[in-house]
């Protein structure tokens, strides 16, 4: 892509930088967060990177690090892209199936490719440097190669019989002379990882070996891989040894065992003499390879996370990814790049494995380091991969609460459509409720360590109570409206119970026999509802832990979403294909609702004076977006559908004043609807 083509401005609004109102469905006014990535792609020449979203396709600038244009957000869920080596065409799949190509500057869409009728997310997509072709590696681990303007199959790649199959292909690419495609493989049965090198155009398997962070030469004559001990039994594979093919006659011509230490990467210098390997021993070798011998040691890099690169001109750098900043170094010289302090828990820990390599302005990298997808880490990306559940509003209803990343909780100022700040953000956060004197209690259960902890979300380092308790516990938590008690479902059915003002652990309440799905305190506290995977569904008296009744149904269900009225009179509940509302104290059917889609509504919030219900659903196959619909307690009546995010509807919220709806998704983002025109 020339210096002067610039990516459309698609969906821009004028005046605000940050895309929160980019891109909007009717009646939206805002949209917190970009949504989950899935993969990060730039430009050529450096000058642009596209960010795959679960909303659409970003655009940012590299030179302000700022959104410059939002693509494909008529479905979003994209699952990979991938450039052009000219930079004229990005290639970009989503969840359907559906991969298009599109001119990397006005965005119209050159070509589409959708392989199967069923569902069939892709996870990789690689161009051949001539961009005729590209590989690509679906949700069932099949590597193929297509045809980009006929949209055929040229190759299917034969891996053999396989006891699993998966999306078990974590890194696929072509190699710099496109004669070859490299990919690697993980959880593949017995074999563990795998790496297997392919022709492109019959799908012929050339090679494999066991092992992973493969490099293709610059001539791509040679490929180098760290593999296990030959001799070793160690079933986790550990990477003790480098291994260097000549990929024309698959002779194996250098071995180096490094015994002491894990390898972590590997890269050939531009002129392939010389190859630079890294341990988790914050240890970078470089060998030889004319010679098979160790040519230098580098040591004491300060973190056992390091990534060697050459430029162009040879040179070897080493990015440094600490504990606060990340740092890069020119190895020989032993120089620090004054490169912008940039703390990698700002963003997703992924990223250092997917994307380790940093774009930067007075170095160029050679076409070995740009393979890895150079992308520079900064902090304003922070708001990807937001879990935001629950969402809740503050009693003052100028502040929504989320949780970000299952880390901390955001604290959203809804005028100016910006985070205000974040509580507790080196915390794990598993649920949180907001008291109405506004406080925010937080906890974080591990199952699977029978551990649990609640706090102020305010005082993260004085744990309101701490508990350990030998059952698997679930993610399905309700804290009582007081915010004196906890309950906890398990996957066995038991429900846990804690007095949380007592720091005591009450009697559990039994009678269900799987999987928890929902847990909902009334208002005053005094009783809990709760629906399992056992099909049945109870309510229970809180202060004696006894069943009070099992919710009439006409066929076995489960309850996967509940709620209840402000005034606890009226209990909402979601099911398969219906929503239905119950009287609270006889739990009396006062309406069933058929659900216009056949999947379970999944988020439920009655309005603050109680007369209206808004519901949310999960995705099914051939929906585009989700439909949050509003509907009249008292009659049953659909009054509004909305509809905007692309996936689940996971938590819907109304401010205290009923004006404003929060919805939370899987996505990643946080939608506020205007709901003056509605009630």
């Amino acid at each position: 892509m020339e210096e002067n083509k610039k990516p459309a401005p698609i969906n821009v609004v004028p005046g605000d930088t940050e895309g929160t109102t980019w891109a909007l469905p009717e009646n939206a006014i805002a949209r917190f967060g970009k949504g989950k990535h899935c993969n990060i792609a730039l430009s050529p020449n450096s000058t642009y990177f596209a960010v795959g979203t679960t909303i659409g396709l970003w655009w940012y600038e590299m030179s302000s690090k700022s959104p410059i244009a939002l693509w494909e957000t008529e479905r979003g869920m994209i699952s990979a892209l991938d450039f052009s080596q000219n930079g004229e065409w990005i290639a970009v799949a989503n969840y359907d199936g559906i991969i298009k190509v599109l001119d990397a500057q006005s965005g119209e869409c050159l070509a589409q490719i959708k392989r199967m009728q069923e569902q069939n997310v892709y996870w990789r997509l690689d161009f051949s440097p001539d961009s005729k072709w590209i590989t690509t590696a679906n949700q069932k681990g099949i590597v193929e190669v297509l045809d980009v303007h006929r949209g055929l199959c040229v190759a299917r790649m034969d891996r053999g019989e396989r006891e699993a199959k998966g999306a078990d292909i974590y890194r696929l690419e072509f190699s710099p002379n496109g004669q070859y495609v490299g990919g690697t493989a993980d959880n593949v049965g017995t074999e563990g990882t795998q790496t297997y090198i392919w022709c492109p155009e019959t799908g012929e398997l050339i090679f494999k070996f066991s092992g992973r962070n493969f490099a293709f030469s610059e001539d791509s004559h040679l490929l180098a891989g760290l593999t296990p001990n030959e001799s070793s039994s160690d079933s986790d594979h550990i990477n003790h040894c480098v291994s260097v093919w000549n990929i024309t006659t698959g002779e194996r011509i250098a071995h180096f065992s490094v015994k002491s230490t894990w390898l972590s990467a590997t890269t050939f210098s531009p002129c392939g003499e010389f190859l630079a390997f890294s341990s988790r021993d914050e240890i970078l070798f470089v060998w030889d390879m004319a010679k098979s011998v160790q040519k230098e040691v580098y040591t004491d890099f300060g973190s056992t996370r390091i990534k060697p690169f050459y430029s162009t001109e040879g040179e070897l750098f080493v990015i440094v990814d600490g504990e606060d900043t990340i740092e890069v170094w020119n190895v020989e010289r032993r120089e620090k790049l004054p490169i912008p302090e940039i703390h990698p828990n700002s963003i997703d820990a992924r990223w250092f494995r997917e994307f380790p390599q940093l774009v930067l302005t007075d170095i160029t990298l050679s076409k070995e380091s740009e393979a890895g997808h150079n992308i520079h880490r900064i902090s304003t990306l922070r708001r990807f991969d937001y879990v935001p559940d629950p969402v809740l509003f503050l009693p003052d209803g100028k502040t929504l609460a989320s949780t970000s990343d299952r880390r901390g909780i955001a604290l959203w100022d809804v005028e100016s459509k910006q985070t205000r700040e974040t509580l507790s953000e080196d915390k794990r956060i598993t649920s949180f409720t907001v008291l109405p004197c506004g406080n925010i209690i937080a906890a974080y259960i591990r199952g699977n360590e029978d551990y649990g902890c609640v706090w102020n979300a305010e005082k993260p380092d004085e744990p309101i109570a701490e508990f350990s308790e030998k059952a698997q516990l679930t993610w399905k938590i309700a804290f009582a409206p007081t915010g004196d008690r906890l309950a906890v479902g398990s996957r066995g059915g038991t429900i846990y119970h804690w007095d949380l003002k007592n720091k005591e652990k009450l009697e559990p309440f039994i009678g269900h026999t799987d999987f928890i799905w929902s847990v909902c305190f009334s208002p005053d506290g005094k009783k809990l509802v709760s629906g399992s995977s056992d099909n049945t569904n109870r309510l229970w008296d809180v202060a004696s832990g006894e069943e009070i009744a099992t919710f009439p149904l006409d066929e076995p269900r489960t309850l996967t979403k509940i709620a209840f009225s402000p005034c606890g009179k009226v209990i909402a509940g979601g099911m398969f294909r219906e929503l239905r509302i119950w009287c609270a104290e006889n739990l009396k059917t006062l309406l069933a609702i058929p659900h216009p889609e056949t999947q379970k509504p999944y988020a439920l919030a009655f309005s603050p004076c109680g007369n209206y219900l808004a519901s949310g659903t999960w995705w099914q196959e051939g929906m585009e977006k989700m439909a949050i619909r509003l509907w009249d307690v008292a009659s049953g009546e659909n009054i509004a559908t909305l509809w905007g995010h692309p996936t689940d509807i996971q938590s819907l919220t109304f401010s205290p004043d009923g004006t404003l709806l929060a919805s939370g998704s899987f996505d990643g983002t946080i939608m506020l609807w205007d709901m003056t025109p509605y009630l």
